[in-house]
């Protein structure tokens, strides 16, 4: 009889795991579904056909490169593929999340990007000291320079950046090197004989836009309140599940900015980077200009 009770128990028990695991794995999609526009195509094709697989994204500070860390690690993994990172400023006017001194913070935050670009495998990492929380007071001109520069070193061809209009959620830093870097992007496609052939801002879909107005204290702070005036909408949805583990790595590299970045992505570092991303499985672009367009 013991024997008997004992495998009934096992299958029992068998049972209710099957039960529990696809509950959670109903739930993980019901949650994918919930955050994601299913009408955006999801693909790997940031480049045009038969062209190099050049990127260069260009951001204000240290950690705004998360947006991009999944596609990132992706294409760092692919031996045709050449990734370069540019932040503007060493987020020295950003928090310090008491990791160090106010006065270390630049320096700080500079070992943290370095870091970050070792996880996603960037090639190429350059970091300017334009002033954090005044590229509004700095001349466009100078730095549309060296975006130019840049381009001329590295023969980009896709460049990617924030939106123009309010940077992800309103940052004005943001906004900024949105607009300079759409400027650039314009200038580069008008010549013709350019290596840019497309220009990418980061931004998010609707419903994913809808989850954060809920969940994250930035963007109830500063998003639009008319949402019509918000993010572009997405026009590419990479896909970026198989990276879960490196972009984790990257949001925990960001010591100092460990409350930002949980105002920005909430319960990050309460869930698993397994069920977390295969949540918040995609990352979003809009294809603001490009060479393919009549």
């Amino acid at each position: 009889m013991k024997i008997k009770t004992l495998k009934r128990l096992v299958v029992l028990l068998g049972i209710l795991f099957i039960f529990l695991l696809l509950g959670s794995v109903s739930a993980i999609i019901y949650a994918n579904y919930y955050v994601n526009d299913g009408e955006v195509t999801v693909s790997q094709e940031l480049f045009p056909e038969n062209e190099p697989k050049r990127v260069l994204a260009l951001f204000a500070h240290p950690d705004d490169e998360i947006m991009v860390s999944g596609t990132f690690s992706k294409l760092g993994k692919q031996k045709d593929a050449f990734t370069a990172l540019a932040v503007f400023t060493r987020g020295e006017a950003g928090p310090d999340g008491g990791v160090v001194p106010r006065d270390k913070l630049g320096a700080e935050r500079t070992k943290e990007v370095k870091k970050s670009a070792e996880i996603i495998g960037v090639d190429r990492l350059e970091i300017f000291d334009f002033p954090d929380g005044g590229l509004e007071e700095v001349n466009g001109e100078e730095i549309k320079q060296v975006i130019r520069d840049l381009i001329t070193e590295i023969k980009p061809t896709v460049l990617i950046s924030y939106d123009d209009e309010i940077g992800l959620y309103g940052h004005p830093d943001h906004v900024v090197t949105g607009q300079l870097v759409r400027e650039v992007a314009k200038e580069e496609l008008f010549k013709g004989n350019s290596s840019v052939k497309r220009h990418y801002m980061v931004t998010l879909p609707k419903p994913m836009i809808e989850v954060a107005l809920k969940l994250s204290p930035t963007f109830k702070e500063k998003y639009p309140k008319d949402t019509s005036k918000g993010l572009p909408e997405p026009d590419i949805a990479f896909p970026m599940a198989t990276e879960a583990a490196s972009r984790k790595k990257v949001l925990l590299a960001h010591r100092t900015q460990k409350e930002v970045i949980s105002s920005v992505q909430p319960y990050y570092d309460k869930i698993p980077a397994s069920i977390y991303y295969r949540i918040f499985d995609r990352e979003y672009f809009h294809l603001a200009e490009s060479a393919d367009r009549e």
